[in-house]
């Protein structure tokens, strides 16, 4: 599935109990910011931003989004980065895929004794 969020697109595939996240734009190449520690009022957040950006992105308000039992936030803030909020109930992963920053969201299970 595909989604246009401002600039952005995002694209979602849901396999093995995984749901993977890729965004991109037509502005310029998209990356993920590990060494962001910047606060936000979530504390699973992932910050995307666009380098060198033929134009900066506008702000747009938060947005939630589901895919069967998966569910994440989407926001860009004044600066123009993307940010995805997720839910403490899921582990992330981060993988190259086709060259591009991807996550891979997982629900956490419960340890077995």
């Amino acid at each position: 599935m595909q989604i246009n969020y401002g600039p952005y697109i995002i694209k979602t595939h849901e396999l093995d109990q995984k749901l993977s996240v890729q965004v991109t734009s037509e502005l310029g190449e998209v990356s993920m910011r590990e060494e962001d520690h910047r606060a936000h009022d979530f504390p699973n957040g992932i910050c995307f931003h666009i380098e060198n950006p033929s134009e900066k992105p506008e702000a747009k308000g938060l947005k939630k989004y589901s895919f069967g039992e998966y569910t994440f936030i989407l926001g860009i803030n004044n600066s123009g980065e993307l940010f995805l909020f997720y839910s403490v109930k899921l582990s992330v992963g981060k993988k190259i895929i086709d060259g591009k920053d991807t996550l891979n969201l997982a629900f956490l299970k419960d340890p077995k004794a």
